[in-house]
């Protein structure tokens, strides 16, 4: 075929046929606790993608992993030469028990529940753009492989290695995180950095002798406000304080006191800038005789676009006018496994799920369902044409 053809339109139909049973599959995974590190809700859904991949022809593997459950990999050989990676996880953000309070439902062209949209119907979505792609008979491909993982949320802690050790198999990285709208891809992602601060006071009783005490909550206050500050210093770095704690007694004056601080930025010299930044505050005090410590975990790595991503983009984008879809690419402020693919160098990209929003929310979070057919025959369409490129 001329790569001036698209394909995606040609499996719309298929993928418009199949939506039932897709959305049966998708209300059994939504329905499973698979909250990171629930190891038991993890494997149940990695058994079940497993027998779906299988059906179609793939082999698949199990990683095992002791905190966070298996990982899978599943492969086929083709007859061509590019070597493309479908990534996704089926980890979520929500506590065991969940899937009970909250259960799989659909109301008004939306779909519910925990993890639906980030990213249960993502990676259901994937299987089933490789079902009416091979369902063609094309084999113009070298190999696809496809990782679902079960630790993104997290950072991908565990799953890391693995994606690195396969991204130096392949060519191209497409990443199956949710877009908030049908023309929305992503090209390039903010990196973050997680800090833990740790602030020493004196301990004293608080009522009989508080003079005596250096209370490391209220020095860990001034420092939350400098913090909160430098967004405003450094446009485009995001400081967020997350958790909090502190000593617990009522009737002492506090002398530990701790925040975590989660850092975004677009390249690796904002990160290093903010840790400055950070160590400055972590070094200044205003409450006497307290004495603070800066941790630094480094986490994803920023990427920006480059000349082989924005390749990729333009072939979404042809795929896309054959759907009537108006491709457009943009930098998030978010990371996900896509970092460490392009870390690695493997051109990489993002945001080829369906659509929905409210993400992390458990009473919120939503699918638009109509969106499942048409994402996923652009990524049908966009697969044909890189293996044809």
């Amino acid at each position: 075929m001329p790569l001036e053809s698209t394909y995606a339109q040609t499996y719309l139909p298929q993928l418009q046929a199949y939506q039932d049973e897709l959305l049966q599959r998708l209300t059994t995974l939504v329905n499973i606790d698979s909250g990171t590190s629930q190891v038991a809700g993890i494997n149940k859904i990695m058994s079940l993608l497993e027998q779906w991949l299988r059906e179609i022809g793939f082999s698949v593997t199990l990683h095992a992993e002791e905190l966070f459950g298996n990982n899978l990999v599943a492969r086929r050989t083709g007859a061509g030469q590019k070597r493309i990676l479908l990534v996704g996880h089926v980890d979520t953000v929500y506590a065991a028990g969940s899937a009970e309070i909250q259960p799989f439902a659909m109301r008004d062209g939306l779909a519910y529940g925990p993890g639906v949209i980030d990213m249960k119907s993502g990676v259901l979505m994937g299987i089933y753009a490789l079902r009416v792609l091979l369902e063609t008979d094309f084999d113009q491909y070298g190999e696809l492989c496809v990782v679902f993982n079960n630790d993104e949320e997290v950072g991908s802690p565990g799953s890391a290695p693995l994606l690195r050790d396969i991204a130096q198999q392949v060519d191209v990285g497409l990443v199956l995180e949710p877009a908030r709208a049908p023309e929305i891809l992503t090209h390039a992602r903010k990196g973050a950095d997680k800090y833990m601060l740790d602030v020493t006071g004196i301990s004293a009783h608080s009522g009989a002798e508080p003079q005596k005490g250096r209370s490391a909550v209220v020095e860990l206050a001034h420092k939350i406000l400098a913090i909160h500050n430098l967004n405003i210093l450094y446009p485009g770095v995001t400081f967020n304080i997350t958790r909090l704690s502190s000593t617990e007694p009522l009737n002492i004056v506090p002398d530990k006191a701790r925040c975590h601080i989660s850092v975004r930025a677009h390249s690796s010299r904002e990160l290093n800038m903010a840790q400055a930044a950070l160590e400055q505050i972590a070094a200044s005090r205003s409450v006497p005789d307290t004495h603070t410590v800066l941790t630094r975990t480094p986490g994803r790595r920023p990427y920006r676009a480059t000349p082989e991503v924005m390749r990729l983009v333009a072939m979404a984008q042809a795929e896309g006018e054959a759907l009537d879809l108006h491709i457009v690419s943009e930098s998030k402020g978010g990371v996900s496994d896509a970092n460490t693919l392009m870390e690695v160098g493997v051109p990489t990209l993002d945001s080829l799920g369906p659509c929905g929003s409210d993400m992390h929310n458990l009473n919120r979070e939503y699918l638009r369902v109509n969106s499942l057919p048409v994402r996923g025959a652009l990524l049908a369409g966009l697969l044909q044409r890189i293996c044809l490129s």
